[in-house]
């Protein structure tokens, strides 16, 4: 019998506007910006190349600057639910994260960017689909 290492995963950001997100949480008004950020469409792009982590029931997360839509982002051809939790084996998000970045130019951390640089902008599918994590929003 193979010992699997348990990874606890970090999270990329936690918005009071995402679920589980509480009013001490930032906003993430505080991280919009007018025009896309440097490397804007490379986080998006790493960010939907991300390992599904689990399929939540009833997925759908709303986009709380546009309550007329959802932040439900096309993946690979297909809308994912906005809370279903992707991975790259050492941060986790939730699917609706794409959403906010592309549309609203919302900044993410220096730390996370400089790990999608250094991993070419691209998760490794299969290295992530062979670990076994921890993660808790």
């Amino acid at each position: 019998m193979s010992k699997h290492t348990l990874l606890k995963l970090k999270q990329v950001v936690h918005f009071r506007e995402f679920p589980f997100g509480t009013i001490k949480d930032p906003t993430m008004r505080q991280f919009m910006a007018a025009r896309p950020w440097v490397n804007q469409a490379q986080v998006v792009d790493y960010l939907r190349s991300g390992c599904v982590l689990a399929i939540p029931m009833g997925g759908d997360l709303g986009d709380y600057f546009d309550p007329a839509n959802k932040a439900n982002p096309m993946i690979d051809g297909r809308c994912v639910g906005g809370i279903t939790p992707l991975t790259d084996g050492v941060w986790f998000w939730p699917a609706g994260l794409i959403h906010f970045v592309d549309k609203y130019n919302v900044a993410l951390p220096r730390e996370f960017i400089d790990h999608a640089v250094r991993n070419g902008w691209r998760v490794d599918q299969t290295a992530v689909r062979q670990g076994m994590y921890d993660y808790d929003y």
